[in-house]
């Protein structure tokens, strides 16, 4: 799949298309609440099957930006916990497909039986990332790829990851990068592109900074992002010390 290209989350998040699957990156839950907010409450609003898959105190935090209890009542929105819904197709501790077909499958096609578009959001995954397991998570993610050929459906994950962490380019962002669709690493695109870019000019003489945009935008990921996040992975492949200074001057910038 061809990602789309967004000025924004919201044009994502908004309107997803059956086989999409988001990523974010957040560090302060009022972005997770307010991105998995809008996404959800869409879905509800224009009379779409919701499965929002978490820790109970994600689980609160959206039911706090929801008009949710009819949903629930009408089985409209599904509410479940991460740690409960990973136990049930784990096995040695990693995923089982056959048991992850059987739970999240199953619940999926039930719940078109009675709403034909579905939206999934998913924290399972980080819940192995935080401990550590990130063969499990990425096998995860692959699962939940593999089921998006068998079944129509939007999914939505989420990672607790800064983007502007040096550790985060060492391998941890291309894992996620390669198993979505779209990376959504910050609120304000806009001001996300402008940040790089004037670090960038910071860190280097203008022309030459203008030139390796030029460079990244040419040379984007297959996962659709915001160019200031391309322009900082290409650097991070291809000159990881001028990465490392245009993060530190883009840290610097940020509130």
């Amino acid at each position: 799949m061809i990602p789309r290209e967004a000025e924004s989350w919201t044009e994502l998040v908004r309107q997803p298309a059956g086989g999409e699957h988001f990523v974010q990156l957040y560090r302060d839950e009022g972005f997770l609440y307010e991105l998995v907010g809008e996404y959800a409450a869409t879905a509800l609003e224009r009379g779409e099957g919701v499965i929002l898959i978490a820790t109970p105190a994600h689980r609160a935090g959206f039911r706090s930006v929801l008009d949710s209890d009819e949903a629930i009542e009408r089985g409209q929105l599904l509410l479940l916990d991460a740690e409960e819904t990973l136990a049930q197709f784990s096995a040695n501790g990693m995923p089982d497909w056959q048991s992850f077909h059987a739970v999240i499958g199953g619940l999926i096609a039930k719940l078109r039986l009675d709403y034909s578009t579905v939206r999934a959001y998913g924290e399972m995954v980080d819940v192995l990332w935080q401990r550590g397991e990130r063969d499990a998570a990425i096998r995860l993610e692959d699962f939940w790829n593999d089921l998006a050929q068998l079944q129509t459906f939007s999914l939505l994950c989420a990672y607790r990851m800064d983007p502007l962490d040096g550790a985060a380019y060492a391998g941890p962002l291309d894992c996620v990068c390669r198993v979505h669709t779209h990376l959504i690493p910050a609120r304000d695109y806009a001001g996300f592109n402008r940040a790089v870019l004037e670090a960038s000019r910071e860190v280097l003489d203008v022309p030459l900074a203008d030139t390796l945009t030029s460079l990244a935008e040419r040379h984007r990921p297959a996962t659709g992002m915001p160019q200031g996040q391309a322009t900082l992975l290409w650097l991070q492949r291809n000159m990881p010390r001028t990465a490392e200074r245009v993060l530190a001057e883009v840290r610097s910038r940020s509130p």
